[in-house]
């Protein structure tokens, strides 16, 4: 008898990595996001979903993936989105960044009602839903959202890559001492 782990099983065995501070995880985490978001969500196998699952549960890597949400076709990027949503195990901390991911994918368009309803997958502790519950019940335009998830990208960036930001004195060379 050939016993099969399931997604769940696969998560449960890895854990999460919460706010991890290991930069190589996160350039790992990152790279692996960029390339689901790149490809065909639906093709990918159980096993690339569980990690792209995984590395999502790290706060920098889902900011990362934030920050991409609008670099892919729109469509490519909600099949993706949907596809994480649907395989993360419900009451878990995994369904967290997809449900988040998606919520402001689709509040960045002009659907609050959709982006709402996808929000209530999130629990309700998690940071990131805690801030678009906010946003959205304080009536923020949506492009303002979308443009202070977008200069949070180029620090995200330069956090998990080590690559210095647009005017960072690393940039012309000068010493920060």
């Amino acid at each position: 008898m050939t016993l099969t782990m399931t997604i769940n099983d696969h998560l449960v065995e890895l854990g999460v990595l919460g706010n991890n501070k290991d930069k190589a995880i996160q350039r790992v985490g990152a790279r692996l996001v960029e390339e689901y978001f790149a490809s065909s969500a639906t093709e990918q196998s159980d096993e690339v979903v569980v990690n792209v699952l995984y590395y999502l549960t790290d706060i920098q890597v889902r900011d990362f993936a934030m920050g991409i949400l609008d670099k892919y076709d729109t469509s490519k990027t909600l099949d993706a989105l949907n596809y994480l949503l649907d395989k993360a195990p419900t009451d878990t901390a995994f369904i967290n960044a997809p449900a988040c991911l998606l919520a402001t994918f689709l509040y960045e368009r002009g659907d609050s009602a959709s982006a709402a309803l996808t929000l209530s997958n999130a629990q309700q502790h998690y940071s990131l839903g805690m801030l678009l519950r906010r946003v959205m019940a304080a009536g923020m335009p949506s492009s303002m959202f979308g443009d202070m998830r977008k200069e949070l990208h180029h620090k995200v960036v330069a956090g998990i890559f080590g690559i210095p930001e647009a005017g960072d004195p690393e940039d012309a060379g000068i010493d920060r001492d």
